[in-house]
């Protein structure tokens, strides 16, 4: 309820929020994958660090953001950002949003590389780090209604056990919510 209040009482924004471009990019990307499998290799894996290609295994903290492994995938996501990561948009704004994107992807990159020896493509993070917002907000604020979204937490993070799924991609995602909720909070206390 204290989202949707806070929510309530914010102006409406148009529809080019980060969050519905980061959908149009994902599905562009994806979609290029049916005509260009090769595309895979700018996924977050090793191939480009071990190389010694450093410019590349950079570019692939960003471009792993916006592969999906298939249709469902993408369609999924797509549905959560869309929905959740909009009203995120909405509470903390764009540059807070942009900022967030920017050092998560670099976050995750690092994570995965040292990680992980396999090829992950996500943007699967948003949900877990969506669901960490929310909950870490409403304890934050003393609302009960945190523990349902633990709930999601750990239903998310099952998810993430499944074969197929990146559940470090997933995990990471939390981490660096944490941190940048934290930060936000307790050493910068940006405004939108």
């Amino acid at each position: 309820m204290y989202i949707l209040v806070r929510i309530h009482n914010m102006p409406q924004n148009n529809n080019m929020t980060v969050s519905n471009i980061l959908i149009v990019i994902s599905i562009f990307f994806t979609a290029l994958t049916f005509f260009f499998p090769n595309i895979y290799i700018f996924g977050m894996n090793n191939y480009f660090l071990s190389e010694w290609n450093y410019p590349l295994w950079f570019l692939q903290m960003f471009t792993s953001q916006f592969l999906h492994g298939w249709v469902l995938h993408l369609l999924m996501n797509s549905i959560f950002i869309y929905y959740f990561w909009n009203i995120l948009e909405l509470i903390i704004g764009q540059r807070k949003m942009i900022l967030f994107f920017i050092f998560n992807s670099i976050f995750l990159g690092l994570f995965l590389t040292f990680m992980w020896a396999g090829n992950t493509v996500w943007i699967s993070w948003f949900a877990l780090a969506i669901l960490t917002y929310y909950t870490i907000q409403l304890y934050s604020v003393k609302n009960p209604e945190y523990t349902g979204w633990l709930t999601a937490i750990a239903l998310n993070i099952l998810i993430g056990l499944s074969p197929g799924i990146s559940f470090l991609g997933h995990l990471g995602g939390m981490i660096f919510w944490v941190i940048f909720w934290c930060i936000n909070r307790y050493l910068l206390n940006w405004q939108k």
